[in-house]
């Protein structure tokens, strides 16, 4: 077997999925010195049967920060954010009458599967189309009145996806939150892009379940995901294991179905512990990396003739990008649509699609300035050079109007 060295530990990431979970260099240290053992490594003075309730290291304490840091009253930490859907979603489809979950049409894949898995049909909330793909929070009381209208019972659960994956979208979760709160319907937010990114507070935006994502942007390990929500709707969401063989007698009164009995601990949960701190003081610089993502995006509009998908002005660090002129090099280029990330990793940036050149996703989140404008300056590097190899480029697409 080849050896196994990561040939990118020394690039710059633009990849979306990853900027907003890059790990500090002092959390990497301490892991590998303190916490790179075993994979039980939390588990040495478990007393209850459950990560979540370890006190030493301080995991149950932990959990009640997160809780009060996004607004919410109880946290438990999940196999990804994926995880903490399922939870809310099994929660939901338990004991709801209704079988119908209201999501957004930008919702993530996970989203619509953990709906499946819980034996729940989606009712999706549709976007404005190309190239904004908004999506509006009244359309989410229209879908209310008609799920009500179809079916006579209400949703189960509405959705919304707080940032989307695809175009970096913001929803305006507070007015669903309202909206979902006149009507009396469970409200829970998708908040993997966001959590750890940019200021959340359930309680003023009227979130009954909020699902994160540690590694996507909560500078941590994988797979590891929370999910937060009020005393209320903790003690369905948590309610603990009934099943009682008639062989054996066994109990496991302690286990959390709906978190497949304990949550994930180890290293992901502890890399999450020593970041917090981190996490929590960048939240507040929020408004610099905006304009910082913002310049970024006008500049490529600018100088590689590239087209910003989504709201303008926009409003998340995932930029998802037209790109006319890399495609047009992708047509006759022996590369192929594999060029423009060759061809970015030889500048040492690596996070782009291998294979896409018509479109592309990224985000410079987090990163210096000097950083940016290395960035920058490799995307128009190959745009230069594709230019010159192209006899007959056309016109040069306009970005769209701010």
């Amino acid at each position: 077997m080849k050896a196994v060295r990561n040939r990118y530990r020394d690039s710059i990431v633009i990849n979306p999925l990853m900027r907003g979970g890059m790990i500090p260099r002092g959390v990497r240290e301490e892991l590998c010195r303190d916490w790179m053992r075993t994979g039980y490594e939390t588990c040495h003075d478990c007393l209850e049967g459950r990560s979540g309730l370890i006190r030493n290291p301080p995991i149950t304490e932990f959990l009640a920060e997160v809780a009060e840091f996004f607004g919410g009253d109880v946290a438990e930490h999940t196999f990804g954010c994926r995880a903490a859907q399922f939870t809310v979603m099994r929660a939901v489809a338990s004991q709801a009458e209704g079988r119908t979950v209201i999501a957004d049409a930008t919702c993530h894949y996970t989203t619509m599967i953990s709906a499946e898995m819980c034996g729940l049909q989606v009712v999706e909330v549709p976007h404005s189309g190309y190239p904004e793909y908004r999506i509006n929070p009244e359309d989410y009381g229209e879908k209310i009145r008609e799920v009500r209208q179809e079916t006579g019972t209400d949703p189960a659960l509405v959705v919304a996806t707080h940032a989307d994956p695809y175009y970096g979208n913001i929803i305006d979760v507070a007015e669903v939150g309202r909206v979902c709160s006149e009507a009396g319907v469970p409200f829970m937010v998708n908040a993997a892009y966001t959590g750890g990114v940019m200021p959340i507070d359930m309680k003023r935006m009227n979130i009954d379940f909020l699902s994160l994502s540690a590694h996507k942007s909560m500078a941590s390990l994988s797979p590891l995901g929370y999910v937060v929500t009020s005393y209320q709707y903790s003690k369905k969401l948590f309610e603990t294991s009934k099943i009682r063989p008639a062989w054996s007698g066994r109990l496991f009164g302690k286990k959390v179905p709906n978190l497949f009995g304990c949550g994930i601990g180890g290293q992901p949960l502890i890399s999450s512990m020593l970041a917090f701190p981190y996490v929590k003081e960048r939240v507040k610089g929020w408004d610099g990396e905006l304009d910082k993502t913002r310049r970024f995006a006008d500049e490529m509009e600018k100088e590689c003739d590239m087209v910003l998908m989504g709201d303008l002005p926009h409003n998340h660090h995932l930029l998802h990008f037209e790109t006319p002129l890399f495609w047009e090099i992708s047509r006759t280029h022996k590369k192929k649509g594999f060029f423009l990330a060759s061809e970015m990793v030889k500048r040492g940036i690596v996070g782009l699609h291998r294979g896409l050149t018509k479109h592309v996703k990224m985000s410079v989140y987090g990163l210096t300035e000097e950083e940016v404008r290395r960035v920058a300056e490799a995307f128009m590097e190959v745009a230069e050079a594709g230019r010159g190899r192209e006899q007959d480029a056309g016109e040069k697409p306009s970005a769209r109007a701010g």
